[in-house]
Protein backbone atom coordinates (compact mmCIF):
# COMPACT_ATOMS: atom_id res chain seq x y z
CA UNK A 1 0.00 0.00 0.00
CA UNK A 2 1.38 3.87 -0.79
CA UNK A 3 4.24 2.45 -2.81
CA UNK A 4 3.05 4.31 -6.44
CA UNK A 5 5.41 6.94 -5.16
CA UNK A 6 5.63 10.27 -8.21
CA UNK A 7 5.69 13.27 -5.78
CA UNK A 8 9.15 14.08 -4.53
CA UNK A 9 9.29 14.09 -0.92
CA UNK A 10 9.16 11.28 1.76
CA UNK A 11 6.04 8.25 2.22
CA UNK A 12 5.61 5.17 4.44
CA UNK A 13 4.72 2.12 2.09
CA UNK A 14 3.11 -1.08 3.48
CA UNK A 15 3.13 -4.45 3.33
CA UNK A 16 0.60 -6.76 4.30
CA UNK A 17 1.20 -10.47 4.84
CA UNK A 18 -1.60 -12.96 5.09
CA UNK A 19 -1.76 -16.69 5.56
CA UNK A 20 -3.63 -19.17 3.19
CA UNK A 21 -6.95 -18.52 4.65
CA UNK A 22 -6.36 -14.62 3.85
CA UNK A 23 -5.68 -14.43 7.84
CA UNK A 24 -3.47 -11.55 8.47
CA UNK A 25 0.13 -12.27 9.91
CA UNK A 26 2.45 -9.69 9.58
CA UNK A 27 2.40 -5.86 8.38
CA UNK A 28 5.56 -4.12 7.84
CA UNK A 29 6.47 -0.77 6.99
CA UNK A 30 9.56 1.13 4.82
CA UNK A 31 9.95 4.54 5.01
CA UNK A 32 10.63 5.57 1.19
CA UNK A 33 12.02 8.95 -0.22
CA UNK A 34 11.68 10.40 -3.07
CA UNK A 35 14.23 12.49 -4.96
CA UNK A 36 14.71 15.07 -8.12
CA UNK A 37 16.33 12.83 -10.97
CA UNK A 38 19.23 15.19 -11.67
CA UNK A 39 21.13 12.15 -13.22
CA UNK A 40 23.29 9.72 -12.28
CA UNK A 41 25.78 10.26 -9.77
CA UNK A 42 29.55 11.54 -10.49
CA UNK A 43 32.85 9.80 -9.03
CA UNK A 44 35.88 11.63 -9.71
CA UNK A 45 39.63 10.63 -9.65
CA UNK A 46 41.83 12.19 -9.22
CA UNK A 47 45.51 11.09 -9.52
CA UNK A 48 47.72 14.28 -9.83
CA UNK A 49 47.54 13.40 -14.15
CA UNK A 50 49.97 10.35 -13.26
CA UNK A 51 48.68 8.01 -15.99
CA UNK A 52 46.97 4.36 -15.23
CA UNK A 53 48.88 1.77 -17.11
CA UNK A 54 48.75 -1.56 -16.42
CA UNK A 55 46.47 -4.10 -14.41
CA UNK A 56 49.11 -4.90 -12.40
CA UNK A 57 50.85 -1.99 -10.97
CA UNK A 58 48.45 0.48 -8.65
CA UNK A 59 48.31 4.41 -9.36
CA UNK A 60 47.77 6.66 -6.00
CA UNK A 61 44.32 8.71 -6.24
CA UNK A 62 41.62 10.08 -4.44
CA UNK A 63 38.09 10.11 -4.92
CA UNK A 64 35.31 12.26 -4.61
CA UNK A 65 31.63 12.06 -5.40
CA UNK A 66 28.61 14.39 -5.80
CA UNK A 67 25.34 14.69 -7.32
CA UNK A 68 24.11 12.04 -4.81
CA UNK A 69 22.04 11.80 -1.11
CA UNK A 70 24.20 13.75 1.09
CA UNK A 71 24.94 10.68 3.10
CA UNK A 72 26.94 9.55 0.28
CA UNK A 73 28.97 12.16 -0.51
CA UNK A 74 32.85 11.98 -0.72
CA UNK A 75 35.33 14.70 -1.05
CA UNK A 76 38.95 13.66 -1.27
CA UNK A 77 39.12 9.65 -0.08
CA UNK A 78 42.58 8.50 -0.53
CA UNK A 79 43.17 5.08 -2.70
CA UNK A 80 44.92 3.50 -5.84
CA UNK A 81 43.59 2.85 -9.09
CA UNK A 82 44.73 0.33 -11.77
CA UNK A 83 43.16 -1.11 -14.84
CA UNK A 84 41.13 -4.46 -14.15
CA UNK A 85 40.05 -7.00 -16.64
CA UNK A 86 41.54 -9.75 -19.26
CA UNK A 87 40.31 -9.00 -22.65
CA UNK A 88 38.89 -5.81 -22.02
CA UNK A 89 42.10 -4.10 -21.94
CA UNK A 90 42.60 -4.05 -25.57
CA UNK A 91 39.57 -1.90 -25.49
CA UNK A 92 39.76 2.05 -25.73
CA UNK A 93 37.45 2.44 -22.82
CA UNK A 94 38.95 1.15 -19.64
CA UNK A 95 37.82 -0.75 -16.27
CA UNK A 96 39.16 0.19 -12.85
CA UNK A 97 39.91 -1.52 -9.81
CA UNK A 98 39.56 1.01 -6.73
CA UNK A 99 41.38 -0.23 -3.91
CA UNK A 100 41.11 2.43 -1.05
CA UNK A 101 43.49 2.89 2.35
CA UNK A 102 40.46 2.96 4.61
CA UNK A 103 37.52 0.35 4.57
CA UNK A 104 34.32 2.70 2.03
CA UNK A 105 30.70 2.75 1.65
CA UNK A 106 30.23 3.55 -1.85
CA UNK A 107 26.49 4.95 -2.68
CA UNK A 108 24.66 2.61 -0.45
CA UNK A 109 25.64 -0.80 -2.28
CA UNK A 110 24.92 -3.99 -0.55
CA UNK A 111 22.85 -2.27 2.60
CA UNK A 112 25.71 -0.01 3.12
CA UNK A 113 29.12 -2.38 3.69
CA UNK A 114 32.25 -0.52 3.68
CA UNK A 115 35.37 -2.07 1.61
CA UNK A 116 38.12 -1.46 0.36
CA UNK A 117 37.74 -2.98 -3.27
CA UNK A 118 35.47 -2.29 -5.74
CA UNK A 119 35.12 -2.35 -9.35
CA UNK A 120 34.39 0.12 -12.48
CA UNK A 121 32.80 -1.94 -15.11
CA UNK A 122 33.21 -0.21 -18.45
CA UNK A 123 30.39 -1.98 -20.59
CA UNK A 124 32.61 -0.94 -23.51
CA UNK A 125 31.67 -3.88 -26.38
CA UNK A 126 27.92 -3.62 -24.93
CA UNK A 127 26.14 -0.71 -26.36
CA UNK A 128 22.97 -1.07 -23.96
CA UNK A 129 25.47 -1.34 -21.34
CA UNK A 130 22.82 -3.29 -19.09
CA UNK A 131 23.66 -6.78 -20.41
CA UNK A 132 25.77 -7.14 -16.94
CA UNK A 133 22.62 -4.91 -14.48
CA UNK A 134 20.00 -7.48 -16.37
CA UNK A 135 22.53 -10.37 -15.10
CA UNK A 136 23.13 -8.61 -11.65
CA UNK A 137 19.30 -8.36 -11.32
CA UNK A 138 18.44 -11.81 -11.82
CA UNK A 139 21.13 -13.11 -9.78
CA UNK A 140 20.51 -11.15 -7.15
CA UNK A 141 17.12 -12.34 -6.93
CA UNK A 142 17.99 -16.04 -7.43
CA UNK A 143 20.71 -16.17 -4.88
CA UNK A 144 20.83 -12.91 -2.48
CA UNK A 145 17.99 -14.42 -0.37
CA UNK A 146 19.44 -17.79 0.18
CA UNK A 147 23.16 -18.58 1.28
CA UNK A 148 24.48 -17.08 -1.77
CA UNK A 149 26.06 -13.63 -3.02
CA UNK A 150 25.87 -11.40 -5.88
CA UNK A 151 27.28 -8.26 -6.24
CA UNK A 152 25.30 -4.96 -6.02
CA UNK A 153 25.50 -2.31 -8.60
CA UNK A 154 24.80 1.15 -9.99
CA UNK A 155 25.72 3.47 -12.97
CA UNK A 156 27.80 6.21 -12.58
CA UNK A 157 29.51 8.88 -14.62
CA UNK A 158 33.30 8.84 -13.84
CA UNK A 159 35.54 11.64 -14.50
CA UNK A 160 39.40 11.51 -14.83
CA UNK A 161 41.67 13.92 -14.04
CA UNK A 162 38.70 16.52 -14.87
CA UNK A 163 38.07 15.04 -17.95
CA UNK A 164 35.19 13.30 -18.35
CA UNK A 165 34.99 9.57 -19.48
CA UNK A 166 31.76 7.70 -19.62
CA UNK A 167 28.79 5.91 -17.53
CA UNK A 168 30.30 2.58 -15.46
CA UNK A 169 28.70 0.44 -13.73
CA UNK A 170 30.23 0.41 -10.08
CA UNK A 171 30.22 -2.96 -8.56
CA UNK A 172 31.95 -5.48 -5.97
CA UNK A 173 35.25 -6.73 -6.36
CA UNK A 174 34.66 -10.45 -6.20
CA UNK A 175 36.19 -11.75 -3.24
CA UNK A 176 36.31 -13.19 0.14
CA UNK A 177 34.78 -11.14 2.31
CA UNK A 178 32.06 -11.42 5.04
CA UNK A 179 29.64 -9.56 3.19
CA UNK A 180 30.57 -11.11 -0.18
CA UNK A 181 31.44 -14.59 -0.43
CA UNK A 182 31.42 -15.20 3.16
CA UNK A 183 34.03 -18.13 3.50
CA UNK A 184 36.65 -18.00 6.31
CA UNK A 185 40.07 -17.29 4.95
CA UNK A 186 43.49 -17.88 6.69
CA UNK A 187 45.71 -15.95 8.81
CA UNK A 188 48.70 -14.84 7.21
CA UNK A 189 50.94 -17.80 6.52
CA UNK A 190 48.27 -20.47 7.97
CA UNK A 191 49.11 -22.97 6.14
CA UNK A 192 47.01 -25.70 7.04
CA UNK A 193 43.99 -27.07 4.71
CA UNK A 194 40.84 -26.07 7.10
CA UNK A 195 39.76 -22.55 5.29
CA UNK A 196 37.71 -21.59 2.58
CA UNK A 197 38.73 -21.33 -0.96
CA UNK A 198 37.33 -19.06 -3.91
CA UNK A 199 37.52 -20.29 -7.25
CA UNK A 200 37.32 -18.81 -10.19
CA UNK A 201 36.78 -21.45 -13.48
CA UNK A 202 39.58 -18.93 -15.72
CA UNK A 203 41.01 -18.90 -18.68
CA UNK A 204 43.48 -16.78 -17.32
CA UNK A 205 44.56 -18.92 -14.49
CA UNK A 206 48.18 -19.20 -15.57
CA UNK A 207 48.44 -15.49 -14.64
CA UNK A 208 48.21 -16.17 -11.06
CA UNK A 209 50.31 -17.54 -8.62
CA UNK A 210 47.83 -20.29 -7.76
CA UNK A 211 46.40 -22.40 -10.54
CA UNK A 212 45.49 -25.78 -11.60
CA UNK A 213 43.69 -28.11 -14.14
CA UNK A 214 40.17 -30.02 -13.62
CA UNK A 215 39.00 -33.12 -16.33
CA UNK A 216 40.28 -35.05 -18.83
CA UNK A 217 39.50 -34.37 -22.37
CA UNK A 218 41.06 -37.35 -23.79
CA UNK A 219 39.20 -39.96 -21.44
CA UNK A 220 35.94 -37.96 -20.41
CA UNK A 221 33.03 -37.99 -22.81
CA UNK A 222 29.18 -38.50 -22.96
CA UNK A 223 27.94 -39.78 -26.18
CA UNK A 224 30.00 -37.52 -28.93
CA UNK A 225 31.22 -34.84 -26.88
CA UNK A 226 34.41 -34.88 -25.27
CA UNK A 227 34.87 -33.11 -22.38
CA UNK A 228 37.71 -30.65 -22.32
CA UNK A 229 40.15 -29.88 -19.40
CA UNK A 230 39.56 -26.45 -17.53
CA UNK A 231 41.86 -24.20 -15.95
CA UNK A 232 41.44 -23.05 -12.14
CA UNK A 233 42.41 -19.92 -10.07
CA UNK A 234 42.21 -19.93 -6.72
CA UNK A 235 40.83 -16.21 -5.57
CA UNK A 236 41.30 -16.19 -1.91
CA UNK A 237 44.25 -16.18 0.54
CA UNK A 238 46.22 -19.13 -0.11
CA UNK A 239 49.61 -19.57 2.22
CA UNK A 240 50.92 -22.70 1.15
CA UNK A 241 51.00 -25.29 -1.93
CA UNK A 242 49.60 -27.68 0.20
CA UNK A 243 46.40 -25.41 0.15
CA UNK A 244 46.75 -25.61 -3.44
CA UNK A 245 47.08 -29.45 -3.86
CA UNK A 246 44.05 -30.12 -1.43
CA UNK A 247 41.72 -27.84 -3.47
CA UNK A 248 42.61 -29.41 -6.97
CA UNK A 249 42.23 -32.97 -5.55
CA UNK A 250 38.89 -31.73 -3.94
CA UNK A 251 37.41 -30.22 -7.22
CA UNK A 252 38.86 -33.19 -9.31
CA UNK A 253 37.17 -35.62 -7.43
CA UNK A 254 33.99 -33.66 -7.50
CA UNK A 255 34.65 -33.33 -10.86
CA UNK A 256 34.61 -37.42 -11.19
CA UNK A 257 31.53 -37.68 -8.97
CA UNK A 258 29.82 -35.60 -11.44
CA UNK A 259 31.10 -36.88 -14.47
CA UNK A 260 30.58 -40.80 -13.27
CA UNK A 261 27.17 -40.45 -12.03
CA UNK A 262 25.89 -38.91 -15.19
CA UNK A 263 27.20 -41.52 -17.20
CA UNK A 264 26.03 -44.52 -15.43
CA UNK A 265 29.74 -45.42 -13.69
CA UNK A 266 29.20 -45.43 -10.20
CA UNK A 267 28.07 -43.69 -7.45
CA UNK A 268 30.47 -41.95 -5.12
CA UNK A 269 31.37 -39.40 -2.50
CA UNK A 270 33.79 -38.14 -0.60
CA UNK A 271 35.05 -39.36 2.93
CA UNK A 272 36.45 -37.21 5.67
CA UNK A 273 40.05 -36.64 3.74
CA UNK A 274 38.17 -35.63 0.53
CA UNK A 275 39.00 -39.16 -1.12
CA UNK A 276 36.01 -40.59 -3.27
CA UNK A 277 34.32 -44.05 -1.71
CA UNK A 278 30.89 -45.41 -2.69
CA UNK A 279 28.15 -43.72 -2.14
CA UNK A 280 25.72 -44.94 0.72
CA UNK A 281 22.57 -43.74 -1.82
CA UNK A 282 21.26 -45.84 -4.20
CA UNK A 283 20.34 -42.90 -6.36
CA UNK A 284 22.05 -39.98 -8.26
CA UNK A 285 20.16 -36.79 -6.82
CA UNK A 286 21.23 -37.85 -2.91
CA UNK A 287 24.84 -38.67 -4.17
CA UNK A 288 25.51 -34.95 -6.11
CA UNK A 289 23.39 -33.27 -3.06
CA UNK A 290 26.46 -34.64 -0.43
CA UNK A 291 28.89 -33.41 -2.31
CA UNK A 292 27.20 -29.78 -3.91
CA UNK A 293 24.73 -26.97 -2.96
CA UNK A 294 21.86 -28.28 -5.47
CA UNK A 295 20.09 -25.41 -5.18
CA UNK A 296 22.74 -23.18 -6.27
CA UNK A 297 23.58 -25.24 -8.73
CA UNK A 298 20.05 -25.18 -10.24
CA UNK A 299 19.91 -21.28 -9.79
CA UNK A 300 23.87 -20.81 -11.38
CA UNK A 301 22.49 -23.31 -14.19
CA UNK A 302 19.08 -20.93 -14.98
CA UNK A 303 20.78 -17.71 -14.69
CA UNK A 304 23.04 -18.57 -17.47
CA UNK A 305 20.68 -20.50 -19.16
CA UNK A 306 18.28 -17.76 -19.40
CA UNK A 307 21.37 -15.32 -20.60
CA UNK A 308 23.25 -17.18 -22.75
CA UNK A 309 26.66 -16.18 -21.18
CA UNK A 310 29.08 -16.42 -23.75
CA UNK A 311 31.79 -16.54 -21.12
CA UNK A 312 30.26 -19.50 -19.21
CA UNK A 313 32.71 -22.08 -20.05
CA UNK A 314 35.29 -19.68 -20.49
CA UNK A 315 36.49 -17.37 -17.56
CA UNK A 316 34.59 -15.48 -14.64
CA UNK A 317 32.55 -18.77 -13.48
CA UNK A 318 33.03 -19.16 -9.34
CA UNK A 319 32.51 -21.94 -7.15
CA UNK A 320 33.71 -21.71 -3.57
CA UNK A 321 33.77 -24.11 -0.22
CA UNK A 322 34.67 -23.85 3.34
CA UNK A 323 36.77 -26.54 5.43
CA UNK A 324 36.77 -24.24 8.37
CA UNK A 325 34.64 -25.55 11.81
CA UNK A 326 32.27 -22.07 11.10
CA UNK A 327 31.70 -22.81 7.49
CA UNK A 328 28.54 -21.64 5.83
CA UNK A 329 29.82 -23.51 2.82
CA UNK A 330 30.47 -27.17 3.57
CA UNK A 331 29.79 -28.56 0.23
CA UNK A 332 31.09 -27.05 -3.20
CA UNK A 333 28.60 -24.04 -3.88
CA UNK A 334 28.46 -22.81 -7.57
CA UNK A 335 27.48 -19.24 -6.97
CA UNK A 336 29.20 -15.38 -7.47
CA UNK A 337 27.80 -14.27 -10.66
CA UNK A 338 29.94 -11.86 -12.65
CA UNK A 339 30.78 -10.54 -16.33
CA UNK A 340 27.93 -10.64 -18.95
CA UNK A 341 28.95 -8.35 -21.30
CA UNK A 342 28.99 -10.81 -23.69
CA UNK A 343 25.67 -12.23 -23.73
CA UNK A 344 21.93 -12.04 -24.24
CA UNK A 345 22.33 -12.02 -28.11
CA UNK A 346 25.66 -9.48 -28.26
CA UNK A 347 27.78 -11.78 -30.11
CA UNK A 348 28.06 -12.57 -34.23
CA UNK A 349 27.84 -16.02 -33.12
CA UNK A 350 24.45 -17.81 -33.57
CA UNK A 351 25.57 -20.50 -30.90
CA UNK A 352 24.95 -17.52 -28.39
CA UNK A 353 22.77 -15.22 -30.36
CA UNK A 354 19.96 -16.45 -31.35
CA UNK A 355 17.21 -16.53 -28.15
CA UNK A 356 16.30 -19.95 -29.10
CA UNK A 357 17.18 -23.25 -28.19
CA UNK A 358 18.81 -25.23 -25.57
CA UNK A 359 22.38 -23.93 -24.29
CA UNK A 360 24.05 -25.41 -21.26
CA UNK A 361 23.20 -29.09 -22.48
CA UNK A 362 24.85 -28.55 -25.58
CA UNK A 363 27.75 -29.18 -27.08
CA UNK A 364 29.87 -26.26 -28.34
CA UNK A 365 33.40 -24.74 -28.37
CA UNK A 366 33.45 -23.10 -24.95
CA UNK A 367 30.21 -24.98 -23.13
CA UNK A 368 30.67 -25.54 -19.28
CA UNK A 369 31.49 -28.62 -17.83
CA UNK A 370 30.00 -28.34 -14.68
CA UNK A 371 26.43 -27.27 -16.35
CA UNK A 372 26.47 -29.76 -19.05
CA UNK A 373 27.51 -32.97 -16.86
CA UNK A 374 24.76 -31.58 -14.42
CA UNK A 375 21.79 -31.37 -17.39
CA UNK A 376 22.45 -35.41 -18.40
CA UNK A 377 21.98 -36.80 -14.77
CA UNK A 378 18.65 -38.70 -14.77
CA UNK A 379 17.09 -36.46 -12.23
CA UNK A 380 17.95 -33.06 -14.17
CA UNK A 381 15.08 -32.34 -16.72
CA UNK A 382 12.05 -32.80 -14.00
CA UNK A 383 13.73 -30.43 -11.51
CA UNK A 384 14.63 -27.83 -13.03
CA UNK A 385 11.19 -27.41 -14.90
CA UNK A 386 10.27 -26.49 -11.38
CA UNK A 387 13.01 -24.71 -10.59
CA UNK A 388 11.48 -22.89 -13.85
CA UNK A 389 8.72 -22.61 -13.20
CA UNK A 390 8.80 -20.61 -9.77
CA UNK A 391 11.17 -18.66 -11.83
CA UNK A 392 8.72 -17.63 -13.99
CA UNK A 393 5.79 -17.07 -11.25
CA UNK A 394 8.33 -15.07 -8.91
CA UNK A 395 8.08 -12.21 -11.59
CA UNK A 396 11.66 -11.97 -11.92
CA UNK A 397 11.92 -11.70 -15.41
CA UNK A 398 9.51 -8.43 -15.48
CA UNK A 399 11.49 -7.17 -12.88
CA UNK A 400 14.18 -7.34 -15.27
CA UNK A 401 12.56 -5.63 -18.43
CA UNK A 402 11.43 -3.47 -15.97
CA UNK A 403 14.75 -2.65 -14.28
CA UNK A 404 15.85 -2.15 -18.53
CA UNK A 405 13.56 0.30 -19.18
CA UNK A 406 13.74 2.68 -15.85
CA UNK A 407 17.65 2.91 -16.28
CA UNK A 408 17.58 4.18 -20.44
CA UNK A 409 14.39 6.44 -19.62
CA UNK A 410 15.62 7.98 -16.29
CA UNK A 411 19.20 8.46 -17.99
CA UNK A 412 18.51 9.60 -21.59
CA UNK A 413 21.20 12.24 -21.25
CA UNK A 414 23.75 10.42 -19.50
CA UNK A 415 24.01 7.69 -21.86
CA UNK A 416 23.84 10.06 -24.58
CA UNK A 417 26.95 11.66 -23.25
CA UNK A 418 28.65 8.42 -22.95
CA UNK A 419 28.09 7.82 -27.08
CA UNK A 420 29.40 11.37 -27.44
CA UNK A 421 32.96 10.11 -25.50
CA UNK A 422 32.56 6.76 -27.02
CA UNK A 423 31.47 6.76 -30.59
CA UNK A 424 30.87 3.28 -30.27
CA UNK A 425 27.04 3.11 -30.84
CA UNK A 426 25.86 1.19 -34.39
CA UNK A 427 29.21 0.29 -34.89
CA UNK A 428 30.53 -3.21 -34.89
CA UNK A 429 33.49 -2.47 -32.23
CA UNK A 430 34.91 -4.32 -30.95
CA UNK A 431 35.09 -7.62 -32.69
CA UNK A 432 32.42 -10.45 -32.69
CA UNK A 433 29.83 -7.47 -32.13
CA UNK A 434 26.36 -8.88 -34.10
CA UNK A 435 25.36 -6.92 -37.00
CA UNK A 436 22.25 -6.14 -35.51
CA UNK A 437 23.79 -3.33 -33.76
CA UNK A 438 24.10 -1.36 -37.29
CA UNK A 439 20.32 0.09 -36.98
CA UNK A 440 21.29 1.41 -33.46
CA UNK A 441 20.88 5.67 -33.72
CA UNK A 442 20.25 6.39 -29.65
CA UNK A 443 20.84 4.34 -26.94
CA UNK A 444 17.55 3.12 -26.50
CA UNK A 445 17.78 1.34 -29.74
CA UNK A 446 20.44 -1.13 -28.22
CA UNK A 447 18.41 -1.42 -25.22
CA UNK A 448 14.80 -2.10 -26.75
CA UNK A 449 17.04 -4.62 -29.11
CA UNK A 450 17.89 -6.42 -25.57
CA UNK A 451 14.45 -6.36 -24.21
CA UNK A 452 13.68 -7.74 -27.55
CA UNK A 453 16.09 -10.49 -27.13
CA UNK A 454 14.85 -11.15 -23.47
CA UNK A 455 11.20 -11.75 -24.66
CA UNK A 456 11.97 -14.08 -27.08
CA UNK A 457 14.13 -16.21 -24.63
CA UNK A 458 11.20 -15.85 -22.19
CA UNK A 459 8.85 -17.83 -24.83
CA UNK A 460 10.84 -20.19 -25.92
CA UNK A 461 11.81 -21.25 -22.47
CA UNK A 462 8.54 -21.02 -21.24
CA UNK A 463 7.46 -23.09 -24.29
CA UNK A 464 10.20 -25.59 -23.24
CA UNK A 465 9.41 -25.54 -19.26
CA UNK A 466 5.99 -24.34 -18.31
Amino acid sequence: KNNSLKEIGSKEAIAEFYDENNNLIETKKANIKVVENTGLENIYIDTNNVAITSKETYVDMTLSIDNCDSKYIKNNVSGQIRWRGNGTLTYDKKAYRLKFDEKQDMLGLNDGIKARSWVLLADYNDQSMLRNTGAFFIGNSLFNYSNNYCTSYKHVNVYLNDSYNGVYLLAEQQQANKNRVNINEPEEDYKDTDIGYLLELDAYANQDPYNFTVGDSSTQRIGNVNLSRKSYSIKSNIYSNNQVTFIRDYLRNIHTIFYRAATNNGLYILDENNNLITSPYDDVYQTISHVVDIEAMFKTYLLHEFIKSVDVGYSSFYMFVDFSSESLYPKLTFGAPWDFDWSSGNCNDTTYSTPTGAYNSTSFQKMNPWLYIFSKMDFFDDLFAKYYAVFNHSKIFEGLISQANYISDAFVDDFANNYEKWKTLGTIIPAFTPNDVKSFKVHKDAVNHLINWYNNRKTYLDSTYL
